[in-house]
């Protein structure tokens, strides 16, 4: 078997190493993008699978009971001292409320006439149903509190029990009442 004639190479290779000299900084750059780019598709490289990012809401996110808040805050304020036993109701001034995305298309006629035509945007879950795409979630807003419990005839308990109904539901002092709890209830 006869070798091939490689002569011609060393004529290219003179010619080739000054201009990689010259660039070696961009090439260096050029091969980098290159080797992240192929990188990407490896396994266990770091890429997330799209349905990961898109996860179901915590227990927290699905929906706000009011029952359940009220519940718990009963408790932190029956944590506090001189309060005794508690009892609270809330009044709800709106309702929780999602906003959700719209696709809003504006066409001009050339009648001189404009036409508007929205639908709402929904993301398929993969199989047969679709689930619209919620843009934000409006929590609700309190009206006011009525705070029924044993330690109310002392003003520092009643002080102390405003604060922290006004702090956690975000409502201004007038619109707590704190109330002596009687006796018997």
């Amino acid at each position: 078997m006869k070798k091939p004639d490689l002569s011609w190479l060393g004529g290219i290779g003179e010619k080739i190493l000054p201009v990689l000299l010259k660039y070696r900084a961009l090439l260096v750059v050029l091969l980098a993008g290159v080797l992240l780019l192929a990188s990407a598709g490896w396994p266990g490289s770091g890429r997330r699978d799209p349905v990961q990012e898109t996860a179901p809401a915590s227990a927290d996110e699905e929906g706000f009971s009011l029952s359940a808040f009220e519940e718990s805050l009963n408790q932190k304020l029956a944590a506090i001292e001189g309060v005794g036993r508690v009892e609270l109701m809330l009044s709800l001034d709106q309702t929780e409320e999602a906003v959700y995305a719209v696709n809003t298309r504006h066409t001009d006629s050339k009648a001189g006439g404009q036409s508007y035509e929205s639908d709402l945007t929904v993301v398929s879950d993969g199989s047969y149903g679709e689930t619209p795409v919620t843009v934000k979630n409006l929590l609700p807003t309190f009206r006011g509190a009525v705070v029924l419990c044993d330690g109310a005839d002392n003003a520092q308990v009643r002080l102390a029990v405003t604060q922290a109904v006004t702090t956690v539901c975000g409502i201004g002092a007038d619109k707590v009442t704190v109330l002596k709890m009687a006796a018997g209830t």
